[in-house]
């Protein structure tokens, strides 16, 4: 075979070489095929036969990088080969649990029944890759706690705020216009999330606040488009699938009201930046 040849373009048939490699076990001659196919399961197959752990580790370290389109996956494979060997492979394990840590490939608890099989393995072999692990979970768990807490503390504040808004009078006193800053003079138009304009300034859309209006469309078309992403329902068990925090895409479902009811009354946010008071004066 000539180096510069490719099995884009090869003058010779792939699987007939494949077959001839088999026949007479000229290894590297598989081995090359398998990868230039990007028949990579094959490839550490390969190694598993031979029993080279040595060079089963490297073709993953070669072939298991996302990151130079390499696939993952083959790290689980290893994990499996090593869990189910029946023989003392500590060294290799560690070794192995360092690059699944490291890209997140497996979560802990199928690590450790995947590990479970092989009675030559002993717990610290994982002792130092759990411990690692529940304490990033545990860091996660408090910062989730802390979002969780701000979360509460500000839905509180913003339903405080509409019952405000519903119940009591609203008094503005800006003294300034919010898009030319000169002082504010008649006629003037006042919006319920404290800006006030000149009529002028506005122009013709006195109907919502232009401050505020990009953030509320914003919004409004994440919201849109969920909404229709949920009427799709292999896309959105594609999302969660796809997702590494299958719960964190649900929630942001749930959090914008897509697939739990809501009120029939009007949304906070169109009360904030939709409404207007006067457009005469104070």
């Amino acid at each position: 075979m000539h180096g510069r040849l490719t099995l884009e373009h090869p003058l010779y048939d792939v699987d007939l070489a494949i077959i001839l490699c088999e026949m007479n076990a000229f290894k590297e001659g598989l081995l090359y095929l398998y990868e230039k196919m990007k028949l990579y399961k094959e490839v550490i197959a390969c190694y598993m036969q031979a029993h080279d752990h040595d060079g089963l580790i490297a073709c993953c370290k070669r072939l298991g990088d996302s990151g130079k389109g390499g696939d993952p996956s083959l790290w689980a494979d290893l994990l499996k080969y090593f869990g189910e060997l029946g023989e003392d492979c500590s060294n290799e394990v560690k070794e192995v649990l360092t690059y699944i840590e490291r890209d997140d490939i497996l979560p802990p608890i199928i690590v450790l029944q995947t590990l479970s099989r092989n009675p030559c393995l002993t717990l610290s072999v994982i002792k130092d890759y759990i411990a690692r692990k529940l304490e990033q979970e545990s860091k996660l768990i408090e910062d989730d706690r802390r979002a969780i807490e701000k979360y509460q503390e500000d839905t509180s504040a913003m339903r405080k705020e509409i019952q405000d808004l519903r119940t009591n009078a609203r008094i503005f006193q800006l003294s300034k216009c919010t898009a030319c800053t000169f002082t504010l003079d008649l006629p003037a138009v006042h919006f319920m999330c404290m800006h006030s304009f000149h009529q002028r300034c506005l122009g013709d859309n006195e109907k919502e606040c232009p401050e505020c209006a990009p953030e509320y469309r914003s919004v409004m078309e994440m919201k849109r488009s969920l909404e229709q992403n949920s009427k799709d329902q292999d896309r959105f068990f594609q999302q969660v699938k796809s997702s590494k925090d299958g719960f964190s895409v649900i929630a942001e479902y749930f959090g914008k009201g897509v697939i739990s009811k809501t009120s029939n009354g009007r949304p906070a946010g169109t009360l904030r930046s939709g409404s207007t008071s006067s457009s005469t004066g104070f």
